[in-house]
């Protein structure tokens, strides 16, 4: 009886033990038969959109930078002692160069230089000398005198059109003149006055126009400006002195001092 009884319990346990791993199998089977249907009914994949283009920013002007020539005018005939001076400063030609900066819409601020080779006309008893004054080492040339002119400028734009534009300017600037050496002929002997020089601050006024040679890409332009001259520097307008070729010292004029200038400029400019 206890070897039937324990052959039973042995059966019982061996079942259940196969009833669970049968269980236990059928929970891991995947799931194929709703993937397969489902996967017929999806709709075909679209193609990938295409990417937007670039967008291009429109454009402005920026920058000119540009070269001048220019006609040179100084304003000026008495001294620095306030005694009226025959020596006179010629009208030149000159060179140039600019360069303009948009800083915002319709207001431009812009740098320039100017320079130029004056020649001197000497009248009868200029300087005080009662000879003839030349250049030197050249006895028969006119003395002369180097300018430059530089300075800033801030400049209210008007467009006119597409391709012209007009505008009035104001600024500050820095004027610089050297005299060369000149040679005196007198009945007491030749003799060389010293290079002299001033300088001065400028305040310039100027109204200008430009058009577009090729479209935002090269401008021609003409200016005109007006100049006062404020304070000064230097010994050019003050008296100096000299020996003669006798050995004796000499009282030499002071050259005129400037009061104001004119400048005409006419330039070509790349736009950037």
């Amino acid at each position: 009886m206890r070897t039937a009884r324990a052959l039973v319990q042995r059966g019982m346990a061996a079942g259940a033990v196969a009833l669970a791993c049968a269980a236990t199998a059928r929970a891991e089977e995947p799931e194929t038969a709703g993937p397969a249907q489902d996967a017929g009914a999806e709709e075909p994949a679209k193609p990938p959109r295409p990417p937007l283009p670039p967008a291009r920013l429109p454009w402005g002007r920026h920058i000119e930078i540009g070269a001048d020539a220019a006609l040179v005018s100084w304003l000026g005939t008495r001294d620095d002692a306030g005694r009226l001076s025959r020596a006179r400063l010629e009208p030149a030609i000159g060179l140039g160069i600019h360069a303009r900066w948009e800083i915002v819409e319709h207001l431009r601020f812009s740098a320039f230089v100017v320079l130029a080779r004056h020649e001197l006309a000497m009248q009868q008893g200029a300087l005080g000398q009662p000879g003839a004054i030349t250049a030197e080492p050249r006895e028969d040339g006119a003395p002369r005198a180097s300018a430059l002119a530089l300075g800033a400028r801030l400049a209210p734009t008007l467009p006119l059109g597409e391709r012209a534009r007009s505008w009035i300017s104001v600024g500050v600037g820095y004027d610089r003149f050297d005299f060369d050496r000149m040679r005196v002929s007198d009945p007491g002997g030749e003799f060389t006055i010293r290079e002299r020089g001033g300088s001065y601050v400028a305040i310039p006024l100027g109204l200008g126009v430009s058009f577009d040679l090729i479209r935002n890409w090269l401008t021609i332009e003409l200016e005109s400006s007006g100049a006062f001259l404020l304070g000064r520097g230097g010994d050019a307008t003050r008296e100096a002195q000299a020996i003669d070729g006798l050995g004796r010292r000499r009282a030499i004029g002071g050259l005129p001092q400037a009061r104001g200038s004119f400048i005409h400029t006419l330039g070509l400019s790349l736009v950037l």
